[in-house]
């Protein structure tokens, strides 16, 4: 299941994450959940990072098990090959197996699990890292991508996804993947694939410290809509942005996969039907299915998002105090799939002064909350029972190709004392949906 994104997206891996934007199939776990923070940080360059999944307990008779975050120590980030590594930063059982063609001694060294003959592993795909922006601060990080895909399997578009990681750093919301290009070349025959890509931005509560003292809370993935067969030899060429509400400077050195190198950058992970085939992921706070508590769509019918039910607004026991409805037709961007759609295109407008009160059961939980825009520039600040959220900044054009601006904002820890769960806002929001994860117990 998902928790957190906004855009549509195909197949992931490493752990699902995304409710709103479509499907992501998990190779390592299930959707996000642990202690949310923001972190300022500072790094270097990209390298073999630090991955794996971490939480707390969940929710019914039986506990909700989260699997413990796994952080690689700080000699595989050091950009030698040392203290037993088979490549550099990679292989030998304590580092993060290699993606490239390093050094290998067996088939686990190598994350293709194939050590050839001569000692090196073989690769899946090929990935040369560009930076377009390398300053420090920047309202729109900006990264170019040159793959070459090296498996004999073939492979269809729509199982193929890629991440970039960063940390979130309460930048207002929505944050948007925008300006994406591709060409995909099957044959040496160029084709223009940018109408065809899925861009989704997923934030979860704060992992813990990598090996280069790096928190991260938040990727961007690029998946595809449109089933191409992908042979051994096609190149992809793909370019992409990230913008925050209000044009917020993101940290890049805060980022786990920037770098101001180009490169075979392995701080990207790429993805083949949910299963890494490049990269390392950082450490994040997943949390799996069973930590899904329930969710309700505004002013709409039951609905499934990413694997989750969703209650109708007339199952739920919601009581409003203002908060008219609406009906969205304007084209949302980044582009959503079917469900996401149909739950963005009603909903609920809260203005200053009005609310929304929720009847769940006494606990902690993370709350998301699916907000959208469609008048304009329109925005304000939501906020789950005193825990307050992001400012969301909602915008038909914003400087961007044009639509109507969405995301899936959260996560905001609650604790729900007297069986309610009160929203209200500053400024004016348009309510999608809301959900709730249960924390640790």
């Amino acid at each position: 299941m998902a928790a957190g994104s906004s855009g549509a997206s195909g197949g992931g891996g490493g752990g699902a994450a995304g409710t709103g934007g479509g499907t992501i199939g998990g190779g390592t776990g299930g959707t996000d959940i642990g202690e949310a923070g923001a972190a300022g940080m500072t790094g270097g360059s990209a390298g073999e990072g630090a991955a794996g999944e971490a939480g707390a307990a969940g929710s019914g008779g039986e506990p909700c098990v989260f699997p413990a975050p796994v952080v690689y120590p700080k000699h595989c980030f050091d950009k030698t090959a040392a203290d037993g590594e088979s490549g550099v930063d990679c292989g030998g059982g304590v580092c993060a197996p290699c993606s490239s063609n390093q050094a290998c001694t067996q088939a686990s060294d190598c994350l293709s699990q194939q050590c050839a003959t001569n000692k090196t592993c073989v690769p899946l795909i090929s990935l040369q890292y560009t930076p377009v922006d390398i300053s420090a601060s920047t309202p729109a990080p900006k990264f170019r991508l040159n793959i070459t895909y090296l498996d004999t399997t073939l492979m269809s578009l729509t199982d193929f996804t890629i991440r970039y990681y960063y940390n979130h750093k309460s930048v207002t919301e929505p944050v948007i993947g925008v300006h994406s290009q591709a060409t995909i070349d099957p044959s040496n025959m160029q084709v223009d694939i940018s109408t065809e890509m899925l861009t989704s931005v997923h934030r979860f509560p704060m992992g813990p410290e990598d090996g280069r003292s790096l928190t991260t809370d938040s990727y961007l993935e690029i998946a595809f809509s449109v089933s191409r067969t992908v042979t051994s030899g096609t190149k992809f060429v793909i370019t992409q942005d990230l913008m925050a509400g209000n044009n917020d400077s993101f940290d890049q050195n805060s980022h786990y996969s920037f770098t101001n190198l180009t490169g075979a950058n392995t701080a990207l992970t790429v993805y083949r039907k949910g299963q890494r085939i490049w990269g390392v992921e950082p450490p994040m706070a997943l949390f799996p299915e069973c930590a899904f508590s329930q969710g309700v769509n505004v002013n709409g019918p039951a609905l499934t998002v990413s694997g989750e039910s969703l209650l109708a607004e007339s199952q739920a026991d919601l009581t409003f105090n203002g908060a008219v409805t609406y009906s969205n037709t304007n084209k949302l961007l980044p582009t959503a799939d079917t469900p996401t759609t149909s739950l963005l295109g009603t909903g609920r407008t809260l203005n200053t002064g009005e609310s929304m009160a929720w009847s769940v059961p006494n606990g902690k939980y993370w709350a998301y909350a699916w907000l959208t825009s469609f008048a304009g520039p329109d925005n304000g600040t939501l906020s789950f029972g005193g825990t307050v959220a992001d400012k969301f900044y909602g915008s038909t054009l914003a400087g961007t190709s044009g639509g109507a601006r969405w995301n899936v904002i959260g996560p905001y820890q609650v604790d729900v004392t007297g069986k309610s769960l009160l929203l209200t806002v500053a400024g004016n929001v348009h309510l999608g949906g809301v959900k709730l994860y249960e924390a640790a117990r």
